[in-house]
């Protein structure tokens, strides 16, 4: 009698061990269901315009129904939801519900390959940020949008001129400074507002799922994501490189030097959270402050230099595993 009890288990477990996707086997009914929901978000946000939360929506289904059926079904229930945006949408919106077609397969099988939400996030970031980069990049070639930054800086001028008249005491060229930095950094602007937007996407799509009994990938405690040593070296020499670019060219808008700019910007992002993780990690070990989580946010806010520092010396020199080495060793 123990033999067949344990041999069941030991045959539910394989069966449960071998999905991919779904822990329960999916309903054809739920299947058509969301197939239909998907064509009617694409036709809705097309022709109500609300073509941002169409997108955002359409990924649920999209991605349920590719769990279920696999790409017999999803490539062409993709190809109709693109012609229906292309027929009834300007190109901006055919190419971000393209975008979300592409995001509900990578979801798909980043979920089947078992990666955690953290590679699950960043993927969606990274692939939203260059969409839109080589979309506008296309339309600069083909003429369809011009950038002239002699006219941009005599908005800005108009625009700080403006604010001055109105407030006297505010000073002029640190106006502008701002204004100029905020030129040079604003791909990291639309970098960090893709990553709340993947934030929201992923964890509703994953909330979604989850109620329709799919595998849903683990988030790891944020005071275990750790930055890798190389991508520490990589800061280091790409703000080399930065400096120099900046040194060598007398134009503030050479191509190169943004791009390096921005990439840095980025890094320092990352290395502001990761210096965030390592605080909260040392407050762990102290189990009756963890209540200072909230407070350390806030600070991160306002001292980020402070905490880039940290997150860069912990990328480089592994404090919490020499912590942690230490620790076991006594």
């Amino acid at each position: 009698m123990k033999d067949n009890i344990s041999q069941m288990i030991k045959e539910e477990l394989e069966k449960l061990l071998a999905n991919k996707f779904f822990f329960k086997e999916p309903s054809n009914k739920k299947v058509i269901a969301y197939s239909i929901s998907f064509i009617l978000l694409a036709l809705l946000g097309a022709l109500l315009r609300v073509e941002i939360i169409a997108a955002f929506l359409s990924v649920f289904p999209l991605t349920y129904v590719l769990g279920a059926k696999g790409e017999k079904l999803y490539l062409p229930l993709s190809t109709i939801g693109i012609v229906i945006v292309l027929v009834l949408s300007p190109s901006g919106f055919a190419l971000w519900f393209t975008l979300h077609i592409f995001i509900a397969y990578i979801i798909y099988k980043l979920i089947c390959d078992r990666h955690s939400k953290v590679i699950l996030l960043l993927t969606m970031t990274a692939f939203l940020f260059l969409g839109l980069a080589i979309y506008v990049a296309l339309l600069i070639k083909q003429g369809a949008l011009n950038i002239n930054f002699e006219q941009i800086s005599k908005i800005v001028n108009d625009n700080v001129n403006t604010m001055i008249m109105a407030n006297k005491e505010i000073d002029k060229n640190l106006l502008l400074a701002n204004f100029e930095s905020f030129k040079k950094t604003f791909p990291v602007t639309i970098f960090v507002a893709l990553f709340v937007y993947s934030l929201g996407l992923g964890q509703y799509t994953l909330t979604m799922l989850s109620k329709e009994y799919v595998i849903i990938p683990t988030f790891p405690k944020f005071s275990r994501i750790m930055l890798s040593t190389k991508i520490g070296y990589f800061y280091v020499v790409l703000t080399l490189i930065s400096l120099f670019l900046e040194m060598q060219n007398t134009n503030n808008y050479d191509f190169w030097t943004i791009v390096t700019q921005n990439v840095v910007g980025v890094l320092a992002l990352a290395f502001t959270l990761n210096g965030l993780f390592t605080v909260f990690f040392f407050v762990e070990q102290n189990r009756g402050v963890k209540a200072v989580k909230p407070l350390l946010v806030i600070m991160m806010i306002f001292l980020s230099p402070i905490f880039e520092l940290i997150g860069f010396v912990d990328s480089l020199f592994k404090l919490r595993e020499k912590f942690m080495t230490l620790r076991k060793g006594r």
